[in-house]
């Protein structure tokens, strides 16, 4: 892990962006965040983060449409993805469409860095 690791969190829910924010914060990373999949594509395309945290069920553009337009973007790099969801079924949904990790909500915030940590130890191209 490096402190200069860019991350950005997309969630609709303003209270879950804020602790997520401040745990990935605390651990070193430096945070953008989204409350929306349009606004967040902006903003994956503006900072290139080396993670992206991604809530699946959003209104107007969901995560899966999210990570679908990344990655049929020939001008874009994809980032790892960690897709994050109340709901379990929504699980092999996201690991099928390429997310490289998903959580289920709510989760604690070990788990949270675990995953982060886990996504960033995994060798380049092996993702």
């Amino acid at each position: 892990m490096s402190h200069d690791s860019k991350i950005v969190v997309i969630d609709d829910d303003r209270g879950i962006v804020l602790g997520v924010q401040m745990r990935l914060a605390h651990a070193g990373y430096q945070v953008h965040v989204a409350y929306d999949g349009a606004e967040g594509l902006e903003l994956i395309r503006s900072e290139n983060p080396d993670l992206v945290l991604l809530d699946v069920q959003m209104p107007h553009l969901d995560g899966l449409s999210v990570l679908k337009t990344l990655q049929d973007d020939p001008d874009t790099v994809t980032p790892p993805v960690i897709m994050l969801s109340a709901s379990l079924q929504d699980r092999q949904t996201a690991l099928d469409a390429g997310a490289h990790y998903f959580l289920t909500k709510p989760y604690r915030s070990s788990d949270l860095l675990d995953a982060v940590t886990s996504v960033f130890s995994v060798p380049a191209g092996m993702g």
